[in-house]
């Protein structure tokens, strides 16, 4: 039969628990601070790509618009009303720029806040 010697446990000291409560705050601090920049990256990144893509369809419904009927639009209520382009108005501000009817307007997007 094989002797079995138990052993006592180290005690914890007063202090070691205490550092050891202050070092898992620590790390949790830190993990909820990497939580909250990675979600704020990824909202303004999702924001970018929304914004990026709006942009893609008014100018390709200008394209469209000038395809059809010779000339491009002059405000971006046209291309709602003829071309379908759809986009809340109240998320994004959205405007078309241009010389004349036969040049491609600029289109501003901003991101309201």
């Amino acid at each position: 039969m094989r002797d079995v010697i138990y052993h006592d446990r180290p005690r914890v000291t007063p202090a070691q628990r205490a550092r050891r409560i202050i070092a898992g705050l620590v790390a949790a601090v830190v993990v909820l601070f990497l939580c909250v920049v990675l979600f704020t990256r990824m909202d303004l990144d999702m924001n970018r790509q929304a914004v990026e893509s709006l942009r893609n369809s008014v100018t390709e419904a200008c394209v469209q618009c000038y395809a059809i009927e010779g000339t491009y639009p002059v405000s971006i209520s046209y291309l709602e009303q003829n071309y379908g382009i759809r986009y809340d108005a109240s998320k994004y501000l959205v405007s078309l720029s241009s010389g004349s009817k036969n040049e491609l307007p600029a289109v501003q997007i901003t991101l309201r806040r």
